[in-house]
Parts: structure tokens; sequence; C-alpha cells
């Protein structure tokens, strides 16, 4: 049962928003200035020189500004440059600073979040309902209830009792567009509190989702933006967010998973902030304890699937970060997702995994690290220096990449795989076998068109789903029941149903006792799910099915 939200610190955002920009400017503008003052090499007139170098650059290649500071203001600046005065270059790094901490900064409506709980379930059960071809939606009678869609996993009553004693910093895997509306609606439906989280600044401006983004909440993230001014107003509007006791949700594998692979290489900058916020609490006597969750976001299909391995696999765009036309922006082709998808009985699963402390140990239910011998441990003792709780620059980096590397295993031991996923690994693989001296892209290349028998690959999914089970008793992975519960061939024939039901070009289709391959991008987009469990070298060691 959802909580009753308007105790909690997001319903307070709109009294604190302009103080939070503020504090911001302030640090961001002092320790500017004091590092100039400390290092002449890392003085303001190299931090505005590398601003403005990157920004005229990135706006040569025709990115356009969108935060008021064009062309002409950075050209000026750097004209300006060499003979400005301190304080002159203090006052432009001011102006900088203020522009992109009030562009960040969010909003957040009470009003428009007691509609959106309500209006949300719906919206999400039309998407996950099997429609029909004469008819976009349904009557909200004609359809199953969204719970009957979309699974919500996990010990909800300990992260509940968590976020009353402490702050929640949410960090889930990242597939989809798709991924914030469910998650903001699988918080609200396990009565857990709303949080703020960092969003691309593509999707505040995309019909289906600029109204919500501007009003629960959700910051702008410019991934455009690479120089260091910015990424510090960043950090530091997340870090004050998190001092203030502001549950927070952040995507840690950055832009959405090209490849469909579960994210291992993780971005921690944004993660870095909740210790650093946490240390300057206890540092100034105001300890409130901060709880990392792990979250799995499990799909079937993916509503971006085509672009995303497009992008992936483009060679001369893997540096291409953003992406402004996929599928998602087109509301003809989300429209088309809402009538094909999804016809099994849990489309979407949501596994919440055990909380973590900000050191990547786990915590009980009163929110205490207890080490393997059932002792409790004081955190706070591992940041002290002489007794004393301080920063320390390289050490705090050191602890945030031991707590990644154990968000990273989260995700790989609570990723569920469904049939999609096993079927498509398997056929792909098997493919890749057949031509052991090709690279990957010379393999979707000439694949496409290729037929296998029918029984080889139930014979190769067969197999696969031996060593998955072995995987998921080691605790390293989890399978959705439906793979533990079917046969092979009742698993290819849920496969086929999943290529043929989405996409303008199914992905793989059954001519009489054979599957042809029609588009091996998908296949090994779909395939991605299995990688990184080391399944293609234990496949290969006893290949069959020829």
């Amino acid at each position: 049962m959802a909580a009753t939200n308007d105790n909690t610190p997001l319903f307070r955002f709109r009294r604190d928003r302009q103080e939070i920009i503020d504090e911001v400017i302030e640090r961001v503008t002092r320790g500017a200035i004091q590092r100039a003052w400390e290092d002449d090499a890392q003085g303001l007139e190299y931090l505005l020189n590398e601003a403005a170098y990157l920004e005229m650059s990135r706006m040569d290649d025709g990115q356009g500004s969108s935060t008021g500071l064009d062309y002409g203001f950075w050209k000026g600046l750097a004209h300006r440059l060499g003979r400005a005065s301190e304080e002159e270059n203090a006052e432009a790094l001011q102006r900088i600073v203020t522009t992109y901490a009030s562009d960040i900064a969010g909003q957040f409506r009470p009003s428009v979040f007691r509609v959106a709980t309500q209006v949300l379930p719906t919206g999400i059960s039309f998407l996950f309902n099997r429609q029909s071809g004469s008819r976009l939606l349904r009557l909200p009678g004609e359809m199953q209830p969204l719970e009957a869609k979309l699974g919500i996993e996990g010990d909800l009553a300990r992260l509940q009792r968590l976020a009353e004693i402490g702050t929640l910093v949410v960090v889930p895997t990242h597939s989809s567009h798709m991924d914030s509306p469910l998650i903001g609606w699988a918080l609200h439906a396990s009565g857990l509190p709303p949080v703020t989280y960092g969003a691309g600044k593509n999707l505040f401006t995309n019909p289906l989702t600029s109204f919500f983004m501007a009003n629960l909440g959700a910051y702008k993230v410019d991934r455009r933006l690479k120089h260091n001014i910015y990424v510090q107003v960043l950090k530091q509007y997340s870090q004050v967010l998190l001092e203030r006791g502001y549950h927070s949700l952040f995507f840690p594998g950055g832009g959405r998973s090209r490849s469909n692979e579960v994210e291992s290489r993780l971005k921690l900058g944004l993660l870095g902030t909740s210790l650093e916020a946490w240390s300057r609490n206890v540092i100034r006597g105001r300890a409130r304890p901060i709880f990392v969750v792990p979250v799995t976001i499990n799909y079937n299909l993916v509503l971006e699937s085509e672009t995303l391995i497009g992008d992936h696999l483009r060679t001369d765009g893997k540096g291409r970060f953003i992406i402004e036309d996929d599928e998602f922006s087109d509301v003809r082709v989300v429209a088309h997702y809402v009538r094909s998808t999804l016809e099994m009985d849990a489309t979407v699963r949501i596994r919440f995994c055990p909380p973590l402390d900000l050191f990547g140990n786990e915590v009980d239910d009163r929110g205490r690290t207890i080490d393997q011998r059932g002792r409790v441990v004081d955190v706070e003792r591992y940041i002290w220096v002489d007794g004393t709780p301080a920063s320390v620059r390289g050490r705090d980096q050191q602890y945030t990449r031991e707590l990644g590397s154990r968000v990273a295993d989260a995700f790989r031991r609570n990723t569920i795989l469904f049939p999609l996923h096993v079927v498509s690994f398997a056929l792909f693989e098997h493919m890749r076998r057949q031509h052991p001296g090709w690279d990957l892209y010379r393999t979707l290349r000439f694949c496409r068109g290729d037929t296998v028998r029918l029984v080889v690959v139930e014979g190769e999914t067969e197999r696969l789903v031996r060593l998955l089970r072995e995987a998921e008793q080691r605790g390293e992975l989890r399978l959705d029941e439906s793979v533990t519960r079917h046969a092979a061939p009742t698993l290819v024939e849920e496969a086929l149903r999943y290529w043929n039901s989405y996409h303008p070009t199914p992905v793989a289709v059954r001519e009489a006792e054979r599957i042809r391959i029609t588009q091996p991008n998908l296949l090994y987009y779909y395939g991605g799910r299995v990688r990184g469990y080391d399944m293609e070298r234990l496949l290969g060691q006893a290949a069959g099915g020829a």
C-alpha cells in the first residue's frame, strides 16, 4: 500500500528551492576561487578558458545553447580572459554558475504529484495490457490491474523503515526512458517516498514527459556540457539535496544500456556525492544515515531497442552520448508499442535489492552495519582522521569505487532473465560458432536471412538453460519462473511471439521446421542481457546442435 507522502522531504522543495540554488552557487564559486588562490595552475582563467573552449567547440559542431549562454557570450569571455582582473573573472564565474544552477534545479508541485499517482497506474496499465489491433486503448474496466503486469520484488518493509530513519539513494539499472515513470510508480506503490533525480534535458522537451518532468522533482542534466564548471554545479546540487535529507535517485550506468547488457562499469560522480554529503553532515554534527538501494528493472521488449543497438554498433558513433530522436520521442511509435506489447502475465519486473551503507556493506532493519560476526560497526570511524571525522579526497574516492563495485554486483545477481533473452542469446551464439573466424560486425552483416533448424534452436536453448540454472543456484543471477518451469520448445515458441509482436520487421520468424533470422542486430541486443555471465565460453566448451 502506498504511503502518505505529504511529510516526505520532497513536499517542502518549493519552499527550499531558492535557498538550495543559492547554496550551490555560493559553494561552487567559493570553492573555485579558493582553489585558484592555492594553485595558480588551476586559476579562474584556466577554468573559464576550458569552459569557453569546450562550449564554442560544441556549438561549432551544430549543438545550440539551451541555458541562455550563447556563442557570443563564450566568444566574448574568451577574448577578455587574457586581460581581465581576478575580480572580473570571479564575476564571470558567478554568472555562469548562477545560470547553470537555476537551469538544473527542478520543480515539485504536490498537486501534480497527487494527480500523477492517480493517473500513472491507468496509463501504465494501458501500456502493459494486450491491446487489440483495432483499438488503441481499452476502458479501465476491461484491463488487468497494473499489479498483474508489473511485478515488484524485494524487502519493501525494510526499505520503508530505513526511509523513516535515513535518506534513500535509489540506483536502478537503465534500459529505457520508460524507467523513470516505472520506478516512480513502483516507489509509490511500495509505500516508499518520492525521490528527486537527474534526467536528460531532452526529456524536458519530449511531448510525452515534459509536463511531469518539470513538476515532479526531476532536475535537468545536460550531458552535452563536459567542462568542469558545469560538472561541479551538478554535483553540488545533488550533494546539497542529500545533505538536506532529500531522497534521491541516480542511474549509475549513465545513459541507457545501448547493448542491453547489465551495467558493470558505473559512473560514480553523482553516487560519490552521497558520501560527501554524509561526511559533511557528520563533521557538522548532523549525522543522518544514507542508504543506497540498487534496483534492477527487467523488461522483455524495450521500446527504444532498435535505436539503442544501432548506436552501440555504429563504429563512428561510439562517442555519441545523447539520442534525441529515438522511438520514445515519436508518439506514433509509442502508440504502436502500446498496441502490440506485451502478452505475458508480468511484462516488467522491478526488483529492489538489499540496501547498502555508503561503503558497500549490507545493513539491517535498523540501518546498522553488521559485520560477519554479527557485531554492529560504527561506520563514522571509516572517515576518522586522528579521532576526528574529516573528508579525505583520495580515501573517499576509493570508498565510492568499492560501493560502485557492490552496486554492480547487486545488478548482476538480481537481474531477471526472460525466455526472450535466453533464446535470443542461444540462437545468436550458435550462429557465431558457425563462423569462428568472423568478428561481431561480419556476423551481424552476413547472418541476416540465414536459417537454423528448429530442433537445433531448441537444443541450444536447453543447453543454455541448464547452465543458467546452475548459475542461479550459485546466486549469480535470477531466472523468470517461466524459464525454469517450461521446456525448451515452449521457450522458443514464447520468444517467437515476442520477436513478431512489436518490431516492424520481426527479429526472427519460423518457416516450417526452421527459424530465419531477419534482424540480427536485435537478436544480438536481446541476447545482451545474458552477456557478462561467461555463458559464451561455457556454451562453446561443449558446442552441440550442429
